[in-house]
């Protein structure tokens, strides 16, 4: 299914893997906008790709429906939502940040939450819609002493996107899950304990995946055949420890 002319909007679009995916779509002639609540560089990064940039923060529940309608107005309605926005914070729940957790959960669940659930009308009314959530190989097994809280996030995208997929399927809404391993985005940056950054940032840097490898994952997902639904995808670096 070619990916000319499909209206796609992106949350978290001004870095990482959302800008990446939004370089790889327009590439390919989609009309795209990107959502992410830091205006400047959201606005920097949708001129140089061709982008229309909506800036809106995904914890504020009245701004996203705003922000939602506002991008499907603008691109003439919605084929597919891509939730990419999210928070990467690692830490011991003994000595842990409230403030860390609150951001997880307030973006990674509740602002997946939000913007799902303004853009399904939009997606209904495609006739091909699809819903991508970016989880994590942390949201498929096990977790550690410092990624607990991060992984727990990463499950609850699992279950809601379980959720949702039974729940739209009657509206002909395909949701599908991509799980990247260790990605080289912010190298761990917003992490509290400088020591567990330094740590993180190494990881990153020796087995993280490009960004765009991730984005040609989004890409083959929304162009697979109307009558193929991916339930998930889940990828490392051939360079990360399985």
């Amino acid at each position: 299914m070619t990916l000319s002319g499909r209206k796609v909007l992106i949350t978290g679009g001004s870095a990482g893997i959302g800008a990446a995916t939004a370089r790889a779509l327009t590439d390919q002639g989609a009309r795209v906008a990107v959502l992410a609540r830091d205006g400047e560089r959201l606005r920097a990064i949708a001129h140089d790709v061709g982008a229309l940039p909506v800036p809106a923060d995904l914890r504020d529940p009245d701004a996203v429906p705003q922000a939602v309608e506002a991008a499907a107005g603008e691109l003439g309605g919605l084929d597919a939502l891509v939730n990419n926005a999210g928070s990467f914070r690692l830490g011991a729940v003994h000595d842990g940040r409230y403030a860390d957790w609150r951001e997880m959960v307030e973006l990674n669940i509740l602002g997946l939450l939000a913007a799902s659930q303004a853009a399904v009308p939009f997606l209904a009314r495609s006739g091909s819609g699809q819903l991508i959530n970016i989880s994590s190989m942390s949201g498929r097994g096990g977790a550690g002493a410092v990624t607990g809280v991060y992984a727990g996030t990463k499950h609850a995208v699992h279950a809601i996107s379980d959720g949702l997929r039974d729940e739209l399927h009657g509206h002909g809404i395909r949701v599908t899950v991509l799980s990247p391993g260790m990605v080289l985005t912010n190298r761990g940056e917003y992490i509290s304990d400088p020591q567990l950054r330094d740590v993180t940032a190494r990881w990153h840097e020796q087995q993280g995946l490009d960004p765009a490898d991730v984005a040609a994952q989004v890409c083959h997902v929304l162009a697979a055949p109307p009558d193929v639904h991916l339930v998930e995808i889940a990828l490392i670096s051939a360079r990360q420890t399985p």
